[in-house]
């Protein structure tokens, strides 16, 4: 009978102790402080060049419109469907196939250094395919494949075509017996008109092997001479002095008529079958006021003004040439050529615009800023 009570003690001890263990256990898991699992995390890699995107971010990447020619009726549905941060851009020039644009560009290091520089970017996307860079000259001209640039020396001694597309070598160096002020290609880029700094003259030479084509003088204006060679027409070279433009032939050496301004001229261009050519001046008075005036180039009578509230940095034709393009300020405006009519004016940019090209297919518009932005425009229906 004792020895029952103690067997019977001894159990209800261990009953008791496993118990009371396992009530310590579950109160110190209750203590515990809670812990939550590290988010992982990617940091992402910079890129050389940055392409910010109009769109607001999303997960889903939208899909891009299919581009459509830039029409006056369309022409008020005109959208950024991309953008690109690049420096000082002097120059905006299209591939042919507008699959492409070239812009050249000029800076200054730290050190005061003149850099001179052009990317070619695929579109729509405005991301690279080419860059080169350079302080051995300054770029004249792309040509309007995209394929070569024309860089003139620092002495202005020489020219040199640099191919975009073959590691940006220099394929050819052409020489010649004067100080060069200026260089353009034609616009099937087999010619490049060169003119000279102390004389008014043009040389043209061949882009293949440098051989002199033909040469243009005859121009005469008590200015010094701003420019002269090639816009957007195969027939004509342009002679640019003060306020005074005049359209040469390049074959005969003919000229057109003189078309006089009343103040400096700031910008202009020609359409591509060469009938028409838009100026622009730098009125200082208020009355007139700020115009870009449309010509007839071949008889030089005025077709056209189109009244601004301030001078025109860039024009550019539609390829067709319906539609005139002005950068006014930093807004991009559209006119119809026909009825002179204002069709859209189109903000964006946060400063000036300092150039802009249609495509040659006429279904984009590029435009650059003193913002140092590269703004695409495109229908959007």
């Amino acid at each position: 009978m004792d020895q029952n009570i103690t067997v019977i003690a001894k159990t209800k001890k261990w009953f008791i102790r496993c118990v009371s263990l396992t009530a310590i256990i579950l109160l110190a898991a209750c203590s515990l402080p809670e812990v939550t699992p590290p988010v992982e995390t990617t940091v992402p890699t910079e890129p050389s060049f940055i392409v910010t995107s109009t769109e607001s971010p999303s997960p889903t990447i939208p899909s891009v419109p299919t581009p459509v020619e830039i029409t006056v009726k369309n022409s008020v549905s005109l959208t950024v469907v991309n953008r690109a941060p690049v420096n000082t851009i002097q120059q905006i020039k299209w591939a042919n196939d507008g699959a492409s644009l070239a812009v050249s560009t000029q800076n200054t290091d730290a050190s005061g250094t003149q850099l001179f520089g052009v990317s070619v970017l695929a579109v729509p996307a405005l991301t690279p395919t080419n860059i080169m860079s350079t302080q051995d000259g300054r770029v004249a001209d792309i040509s309007s494949d995209g394929k070569m640039a024309a860089l003139i020396s620092l002495d202005m001694t020489s020219i040199s075509l640099v191919d975009l597309t073959a590691g940006n070598a220099v394929g050819l160096t052409i020489k010649p017996d004067f100080l060069v002020g200026n260089a353009t290609f034609s616009p099937d880029g087999a010619t490049l008109a060169v003119s000279k700094v102390d004389e008014w003259k043009v040389v043209l030479y061949s882009t293949s092997d440098g051989s002199e084509v033909n040469t243009l003088t005859g121009f005469e204006t008590a200015a010094p001479i701003y420019n002269a060679g090639f816009t957007q027409s195969p027939q004509w070279i342009v002679w640019h002095a003060r306020a005074t433009l005049q359209l040469q032939e390049i074959v005969d050496g003919n000229f057109g008529p003189t078309l006089d301004h009343q103040d400096f001229v700031t910008a202009y261009a020609m359409t591509r079958d060469g009938s028409m050519l838009a100026s622009n001046v730098s009125t200082a008075g208020v009355n007139p006021g700020p115009a870009v005036t449309l010509w007839d180039a071949a008889g030089g009578n005025v077709l056209k003004t189109y009244a601004l509230t301030e001078p025109a940095l860039c024009i550019d034709f539609s390829p067709n040439g319906t539609l005139l393009a002005l950068g006014v300020g930093s807004t991009l405006q559209i006119w119809d050529v026909t009825s002179g009519d204002l069709l859209v004016s189109l903000d964006g940019h946060a400063g000036q615009i300092t150039a802009l090209a249609f495509s040659a297919d006429g279904k984009f518009i590029a435009t650059a800023g003193n913002d140092n932005q590269l703004f695409l425009w495109q229908v959007s229906e």
